[in-house]
């Protein structure tokens, strides 16, 4: 029983000191916002941003990428064939849309591993011979197999990124650094409201600590308004910089229950422990908290893994639109109104158009979108 009432007394401190805590807060605005898919052909129009600020948006973020090359550690981004939504053209367009519909912008770039092909002489194919497909899928196979890995692991995920020696981290420093400061300048010329200086870069944040402390200072001299960087779900709490940025960002993709199909109190309740760790870190460095990535596909198990669109074997596409609407609520009940609390990045809206036919992270269209407007307009 003393236990028990230690622990409530204990939650009751808490709140009284978090009422009295004040974090720095240099946007006045709580952050409604949307990530946007940008599409694989250009240009963009004026629909895709509409729609936002139709759910009650008054944020988007923008995502250009670069690729790092597992071969030569080249960073590579706004080359001629990558997917128009990531490339430069886009950011610029992108921008000039969400300021004609009222959208404050987040550029958030993000980072992908993959293998420079340039060498590779690609076969001739018929893609609708199979035989065909196939010998060129194992030309690239055996391209790639040939070839020096100088990243650790065969992971694909940008968390996982760690280079096996320290020339080698050097020549991937430096091209990240280059690629960070290029989007930092063009988000500065166009009074872009945040900028995020990276992504889910686990490995290297937790283990390079001094290239992001050097990166940080280095941003704040081209960009000249407020930082954050986007920390993976089960790392935020370890990174070591959070003092030097405005906000704490965090891609929110907690696990909420394992089930098949899990009720709303279930959900809501699998906040209480990520909404005491989020408060305690808001308290420990004064500064507001924006889930820069958070989002639930419309499909079973939408708690289980909601940062894996591969959780279960879906193989009939069946939706369940209603799981995705509880578990956009469960977050907005649990901890939108929480003074440390600023705001939200959906991921994410789409102009798809099987949309709404399979399941998907985008709520565009769906019973999740009535809950995004209804808090975003409650603000």
């Amino acid at each position: 029983m003393k236990w028990l009432i230690s622990l409530i007394l204990c939650a009751s401190l808490l709140g009284s000191c978090q009422q009295g805590i004040q974090y720095t807060d240099p946007l006045e605005t709580k952050i409604g916002g949307l990530t946007f898919t940008g599409p694989g052909r250009g240009p963009l129009h004026d629909q895709m941003f509409s729609s936002m600020a139709e759910v009650g948006g008054n944020f988007v973020a923008l995502v250009p990428e670069a690729t790092v090359y597992r071969q030569n550690l080249r960073v590579v981004y706004d080359f001629e064939g990558q997917w128009f939504g990531e490339r430069k053209q886009a950011t610029l367009e992108g921008i000039s849309l969400a300021r004609k519909n009222g959208l404050k912008v987040m550029l958030k770039p993000h980072l992908t591993i993959g293998w420079d092909l340039s060498r590779w002489k690609a076969p001739s194919v018929d893609f609708e011979d199979s035989v065909s497909r196939m010998q060129f899928i194992q030309s690239q196979r055996t391209f790639i197999s040939s070839q020096e890995n100088r990243i650790e692991g065969n992971d694909y995920w940008r968390g996982a990124l760690m280079t096996k020696n320290d020339a080698d981290w050097d020549t991937f420093a430096r091209g990240y650094e280059n690629y960070i400061l290029d989007y930092a300048r063009i988000a500065d010329s166009l009074k872009v409201e945040l900028f995020c200086i990276g992504t889910e870069m686990k490995r290297t944040a937790l283990e390079k600590p001094e290239f992001w402390h050097n990166l940080i200072r280095k941003v704040r001299t081209v960009y000249s308004g407020p930082l954050v960087y986007a920390a993976n779900w089960d790392s935020y709490d370890k990174i070591g910089f959070w003092n030097e940025l405005d906000y704490i960002g965090v891609d929110a993709y907690f696990p909420l229950s394992k089930k098949q199909h899990p009720d709303f109190v279930d959900l809501k309740s699998a906040w209480d422990k990520y909404r005491i760790k989020l408060e305690r870190l808001a308290a420990k460095h004064h500064k507001p908290i924006i889930l820069t990535e958070w989002g639930y596909q419309n499909e079973d198990y939408v708690g289980a893994e909601p940062w894996d669109n591969n959780r279960y074997n879906n193989t009939d596409n069946t939706v369940n639109n209603m799981a995705q609407k509880e578990a956009y609520q469960s977050m907005f009940e649990s901890i939108w109104q929480e003074p440390w609390m600023k705001g939200v990045f959906v991921w994410r809206w789409s102009e798809y158009k099987g949309v709404l036919n399979n399941p998907n992270y985008s709520p565009r269209g769906k019973p999740a979108a009535e809950i995004l407007k209804r808090w975003f307009e409650g603000n």
